[in-house]
């Protein structure tokens, strides 16, 4: 491994770039996980209506 300054430097700016790139790839994919999640969720409420009761009363007693 080299051990010019130069060299290290460029391998250390190097690899900050790679674990932000993966920082925010996988932030965006969290991201679209939690919006598919709750598409599917209300997908699941809204073909199943009884389920859609109960989360509906629930609410109801939480709001007042």
């Amino acid at each position: 491994m080299p051990t010019d300054p130069i060299t290290l430097l460029g391998l250390g700016i190097g690899a900050v770039v790679v674990i932000w790139l993966i920082f925010s790839v996988v932030k965006k994919m969290v991201g679209i996980i939690i919006v598919l999640a709750l598409v599917g969720g209300a997908w699941f409420l809204w073909t199943n209506p009884q389920h859609m009761a109960t989360v509906m009363a629930w609410f109801r007693q939480i709001t007042g």
